[in-house]
Formats: C-alpha cells, sequence, structure tokens
C-alpha cells in the first residue's frame, strides 16, 4: 500500500511538473520580445507568453492620506546568454493593467517604469490612458520608440542583470490587475548578438595550451570572446618561400569588433618570425586578412592572437605555402587595379546605340540665314503673291522655331542648375562622408546614416547632378538605357589615397577607410548606371538629375549598410527590386601592405534585365523646345528654298512671255 502511494506521489509529481511551463528568455537578435509571466506569485520575463492570465491584488488599506506604493519586479530568467548589442530605442512597452471597480478606466494610477538591461538603466512615468473605446474599456498603458541610455555601453553580456521594476500609487480601496500571458510585454530591436559560448569553438586553446592544427589546405574556426587569447600550434616544412594565413573575420558591428592586429608567429625555439606583409580586403560583409611570411623557418610553430575586453568576433581560417624557387611571390603579384569602367549594369541593346542629335550654334547660324533670305525676299517684288502671304511666312516660323529657339532652349539646358553639382564634386563630397565617419567612430551624426545613403546623400536631403551624355540604348520596351562618360575610367585609387594624404588617421583606421571607401563607392556607381534610366529617347548632350533622398532599409548589415536612401519617386518595393538585381554575387575590396599605394577591385555582376529596372523619373536631358528641331530647321530651308525656285519659274516664264510679246510686235 505504501509503495503503491509512493508510485502515485511521484506520478504525480511528474505530472505536475510537466504542467509547468518552461521559461526561455535571453535578449538577442531571436529573441526581442519580453512577456510578463507569472506562476504562483514567481515573476519574470519571459520570451514566451505563458503561466498566470493575471496577477492580482487587494489594496484595502489604502486611502488619499495614505496612499499605498505597490512595486513588481520582473528579473529575466534565466540569466543572459547571448552578448547583444542594445538598441539606441525601446520600440514599444504595453502593460495592461486595470483598476477592477473602475469599468472605465477612469480612476488608474500613473506607472513609475525601470528598466534595467546590463550597464543601461532607464525610467519613464506612463500616464494613465483615458478611455478610448465606446464602451469606456480600460485600454493598456503604451510607450513606444523611447530612447535608451547608453552612456555606459551597449554591451550587454551574459550574466548582465535584466529587470524591469513597475511601481503604482494606490489611494482607495480598490482591486488592481496586470494582465499578462502576452499582454504585457517589451519589444527590443536588438541590433546583434551572439551566443559567445557557441561561438567560442576553437576552445580549450591558449598561450599556455596551444590547440594542434592542420594549417594548409585545412579551414580552422574560432572565437575571439573578449580578452580571450587564441593559440595554434602546427607544423612549417623546411624550405618554404612563403607562408601565408588567411583569415576570415564574420561580420560585426564597430562596437565590438576586434582588432585585427597581427597575430604572434613564433617558432618552437620561442623567436619570432619578421613581420609579414599584410592585404586585407573585403569579401562581401567579410573582412580577409592575408599574412605572408618570407621564408620561415622549419619545425613546429605557434600562431595567437589576442582580443580585447567587450569585443567579440567569430572567425575561420587557413593556410597556403609556396617553396623556394616555384611562382612568383614578390609584391608585385598585388596589381592594384581599382579603375572603374562602366558596362556591369549595362541592359540597353549596345549594337543599337544612338548618339544625341540636339540642334546647336551651327544650325542656328543656319538659320539665321536663312530667316535673313526670306526677309530680303520681303523686300523684292515677288511675282507671285502665295510667296508672302505663305510660304515664306511658313519658312520663317519653321527657321525661327526649329533653328533659333529649341536649340537655344537646349544650349541654356547644358548649363548647370542652380545647386546641381559636376560629378567630381559629388565624388569628393561622397568620399568625405566616409573619411568623416572613419575618423569620428561612427559616433553621433557620423554613424552609417551620414555616410551609407546613395552617393553619400542622406536622407532628407537633394541630390542635384548634371552628367553628360555619351550614348543611349533602347531597352526593348520603349525605354532608353543612357551612357554617361562620367562613369569611363574612374580611379578609386586617386579618391581614397588622395583623400588619406589628409593623414589624420591611424594605421587601423586607414585600412578600414580604404575597405569601406572601395566597397562604398563601387556598389553607388554599380547603382548609379542601372539608373540611369528614361523614358524618351534623349536628344540633348547633359542629363540633368534632381533627387529628393529619403529613408530606405537598403541592403547589408547594421555595421556595414550601404544605399540606405533613396529617391523620393521611388517606392520601397521598386527600391528594393532594383538593389536586389544589381547587387553583384561578389564584391571583393583588398589592400596590401607591402609598399604598394593602391587597392584591388573585382567585381562578379549578377545578370541584370531590363525588366528588374525601373524609370526613376527626375532625370531630365537637354532637350529643346520642340522635339526633331533640327530637322524642322531643315523643313523651314527646303520650303525656303522652294520659294526662291518658285519665283525663279515664274520669272523665267514671265521674261519669255514678254519677249515672245515683243516679238509678235
Amino acid at each position: 500500500m505504501a509503495m503503491n502511494c509512493r508510485v502515485g506521489l511521484i506520478a504525480l509529481t511528474l505530472f505536475l511538473l510537466s504542467m509547468t511551463p518552461v521559461v526561455v528568455a535571453d535578449l538577442s537578435t531571436e529573441n526581442q520580445t519580453l512577456n510578463l509571466v507569472c506562476s504562483n506569485d514567481d515573476c519574470s520575463l519571459s520570451s514566451q507568453a505563458v503561466g498566470d492570465s493575471v496577477l492580482s491584488e487587494e489594496e484595502r488599506d489604502a486611502n488619499l492620506l495614505q496612499p499605498v506604493t505597490v512595486t513588481l519586479e520582473f528579473p529575466m530568467r534565466p540569466d543572459q546568454t547571448s552578448v547583444s548589442l542594445l538598441p539606441s530605442v525601446v520600440e514599444s512597452m504595453i502593460f495592461d493593467f486595470r483598476i477592477q471597480e473602475d469599468g472605465i478606466g477612469m480612476a488608474r494610477p500613473d506607472l513609475y517604469i525601470e528598466l534595467i538591461l546590463g550597464p543601461s538603466t532607464n525610467s519613464w512615468t506612463i500616464s494613465a490612458p483615458g478611455p478610448s473605446s465606446p464602451q469606456g474599456s480600460q485600454e493598456p498603458y503604451v510607450l513606444e520608440n523611447q530612447e535608451l541610455d547608453t552612456s555606459n555601453g551597449r554591451i550587454l553580456s551574459p550574466q548582465d542583470q535584466v529587470l524591469l521594476r513597475i511601481s503604482f500609487d494606490i489611494d482607495q480601496p480598490v482591486t488592481w490587475e496586470l494582465h499578462l500571458a502576452g499582454d504585457s510585454r517589451i519589444v527590443l530591436p536588438i541590433e546583434w548578438s551572439i551566443d559567445a559560448e557557441a561561438a567560442n569553438v576553437d576552445e580549450p586553446t591558449s598561450l599556455t595550451e596551444p590547440r594542434s592544427i592542420t594549417l594548409v589546405g585545412a579551414t580552422t574556426f574560432g572565437g575571439l570572446m573578449g580578452s580571450d587569447v587564441d593559440c595554434y600550434k602546427f607544423d612549417v616544412e623546411e624550405q618554404l618561400s612563403t607562408l601565408t594565413v588567411t583569415v576570415s573575420w564574420d561580420a560585426t558591428p564597430l562596437e565590438v569588433e576586434q582588432s585585427h592586429t597581427i597575430p604572434e608567429f613564433w617558432n618552437s625555439q620561442g623567436s619570432s618570425e619578421d613581420p609579414p606583409e599584410i592585404r586585407t580586403r573585403y569579401e562581401g560583409e567579410k573582412v580577409v586578412n592575408e599574412y605572408r611570411w618570407s621564408e620561415p623557418s622549419g619545425g613546429e610553430h605557434t600562431l595567437c592572437w589576442t582580443g580585447m575586453e567587450d569585443h567579440y568576433q567569430s572567425y575561420s581560417f587557413t593556410g597556403s605555402q609556396s617553396l623556394l624557387g616555384v611562382g612568383s611571390t614578390s609584391p608585385e603579384e598585388f596589381s592594384g587595379e581599382a579603375t572603374w569602367d562602366s558596362g556591369s549594369s549595362q541592359v540597353g541593346q549596345v549594337d543599337q546605340s544612338t548618339d544625341t542629335s540636339g540642334a546647336g550654334v551651327l544650325t542656328m547660324g543656319m538659320a539665321a540665314l536663312g530667316i535673313i533670305v526670306a526677309i530680303i525676299g520681303y523686300l523684292m517684288p515677288l511675282s507671285s503673291p502665295w510667296l508672302p502671304r505663305f510660304m515664306l511666312p511658313m519658312a520663317i516660323i519653321l527657321l525661327l522655331f526649329g533653328g533659333i529657339i529649341s536649340p537655344a532652349v537646349s544650349i541654356s539646358n547644358e548649363s548647370p542648375n542652380p545647386g546641381e553639382m559636376t560629378f567630381d564634386e559629388l565624388l569628393e563630397e561622397r568620399i568625405d562622408r566616409i573619411y568623416q565617419g572613419v575618423i569620428n567612430d561612427d559616433e553621433g551624426q557620423f554613424g552609417p546614416a551620414w555616410y551609407s545613403g546613395f552617393m553619400g546623400v542622406a536622407a532628407d536631403e537633394r541630390l542635384q547632378l548634371m552628367l553628360t551624355i555619351e550614348s543611349a540604348h533602347p531597352l526593348g520596351d520603349g525605354r532608353w538605357q543612357v551612357k554617361v562618360s562620367e562613369l569611363d575610367g574612374i580611379d578609386l585609387d586617386r579618391l581614397v589615397f588622395g583623400k588619406l594624404n589628409e593623414g589624420r588617421l591611424s594605421a587601423d583606421n586607414e585600412v578600414r577607410f580604404i575597405l569601406r571607401a572601395g566597397r562604398l563607392l563601387a556598389l553607388d556607381l554599380l547603382l548609379l548606371e542601372a539608373l540611369l534610366i528614361v523614358d524618351e529617347e534623349p536628344r540633348g548632350n547633359v542629363l540633368h538629375i534632381d533627387w529628393e533622398m529619403v529613408s530606405d532599409s537598403g541592403m547589408g548589415s547594421v555595421n556595414s549598410p550601404a544605399w540606405i536612401s533613396r529617391p523620393d519617386s521611388m517606392t520601397s518595393e521598386d527600391w528594393k527590386q532594383v538593389t536586389e538585381a544589381v547587387k553583384p554575387e561578389l564584391l571583393s575590396v583588398s589592400f596590401c601592405d607591402c609598399g604598394i599605394d593602391a587597392m584591388e577591385l573585382s567585381i562578379r555582376s549578377n545578370e541584370v534585365y531590363a525588366n528588374d529596372l525601373i524609370s526613376p523619373g527626375g532625370i531630365e536631358s537637354s532637350n529643346g523646345l520642340i522635339p526633331h528641331d533640327f530637322w524642322v530647321a531643315i523643313l523651314g530651308l527646303v520650303v525656303l528654298v522652294c520659294a526662291g525656285f518658285v519665283e525663279k519659274e515664274r520669272r523665267e516664264q514671265g521674261m519669255a512671255l514678254a519677249e515672245e510679246i515683243l516679238n509678235a510686235r
């Protein structure tokens, strides 16, 4: 009997445990909502909406003279496990708090909110909302888009405290209720996070216990978490010309990015090898470092990276080697080719290109001469009444509009509009914004919103640009893609390294500036070429672009976005369609610290189709007043010549008739 009771008790316990909700927490990019939950008066913050539906209590001793202050605490359970980058704002806080005796919610108190997120502590007061429905129901307390004080840092580390404290004053006998299980919650848009323990796959590895690996022909994964020291030991063959270690660092926000310093590299005797040649490049969102040691000694070697506190980044690396006398190993292997040539986003029919044919000064001179001839014709005695009444006025009108007024309008349109920049001026301003972002560590107004907009123009700013038309190509659907001369042969090296001559950047920031500038410039030029789409064939020699820029999500990660502003004439859906089509499969920007002031640019473009591209609007060519003005002027000359031919024939017929009459006498 006792045994049966014991078995029954165990079964009941297991059943009750199975009914207890499993609480999950941890703020990360995957878990951005914290629900207020309670179970048997044990309250916490959880990513799951579980537990009791209502937390309630009677306050019968409260009065105006002796109000009761109620404080509720909701710690996050379990503790934080990820390393997360706190946002600048709380997206929303919703608290469904009610007074049971107050059906319309007129007597609800203010809520005093305190939110502790690791190093960040913030507090707010939420006034009781009034009834918003015809029935006078009690609406929840809502707070949206509230700034967080992150002056003590934005890093939420494992085991950091996450706590919500709610306080309110009761000044009359009532029963209050806080509705839970999803009705009360906090939403924090976490920008970046990493599971540091899971990402640190290289452990155990340290200065005293280096991990044995195969370097050449294998890929090793690791994570440099905080002030961690990662060390690896491997064998180096004898008689090597070079040993190259290629390290690929995963995309990480600047605030938590490791320094990417040169790793320590020593042989079995503890002697360090000579400093390596360094090449750095972007591959997509990743930073890739290549370290090349010349003629390292043979035998067992140790390679170590040392991290910085509160910085977290995962990586992978592999090795390659070359034997003495085999292949080229000099810095000349680095070509330093970073010249931009148009054509990567070309979708127009190149074989059907048309040159601009707008009328110009020569046409105006020809038309002026024709008008003078027509006026002289008026001063002469004409044999036909149709000439002064019809043909000469028609010739003058055609010559005036087609050969004088329309070309004059076209020529005037080829001069810059007020506030308009040349392409060189735009590139200088674009490179300066990138420079300012790097020199100020992306802080304050110099963050990604400052330099990552399309062509460096931020949202709420205006892009006014004048370009020279080289040719126009039909798309096959009635539209035209314009090729401009400014996009050919752009020397990115000159732009980037010319800016570096100001000499205000540290060595690490110089590399960051070179890679960032190369990447953003290449992406902007690629997209600009794809946006030069017009609905009508241009006839003038100049394009005028006038775009009011608005904010957009763009592309890339939170730490290295691009194209985060767009013309207001394009919808967000259109912008996404174009950028997705134009975005290259691979964009590689490389810099070699080997005595060459140059970078390499390599692009593997996607295949772009005409249907992928949108006419953005805001693009005008320097056309004249009327279409085909040159041919209108030619028609005027033809009418004038015909008038002269008619007058000549009539005069000859008149002279012949007069001579015939004289001979008859």
